[in-house]
C-alpha cells in the first residue's frame, strides 16, 4: 500500500518537474544525494570495534 502511494507521488513530482522545466537540477539533485550516501556508508565512518583484553 505504502509503495503504490509513493509510486503516485513520484510520478506527479516528475510531471511537474518536466513541465516546468527542472529535471535537469532534480536528477543532479538526486546525484547528490545518492554520493552523499555512499560516502556515509563506508566503513571507514563505522564505530571501531571493541575489543576484549
Amino acid at each position: 500500500m505504502g509503495l503504490e502511494n509513493l509510486i503516485s507521488a513520484v510520478s506527479v513530482v516528475a510531471i511537474l518537474a518536466v513541465s516546468t522545466g527542472q529535471l535537469p537540477r532534480i536528477i543532479n539533485f538526486v546525484h547528490k544525494a545518492q554520493i552523499l550516501l555512499i560516502q556515509d556508508s563506508k566503513a571507514s565512518k563505522w564505530p571501531k570495534a571493541m575489543l576484549l583484553k
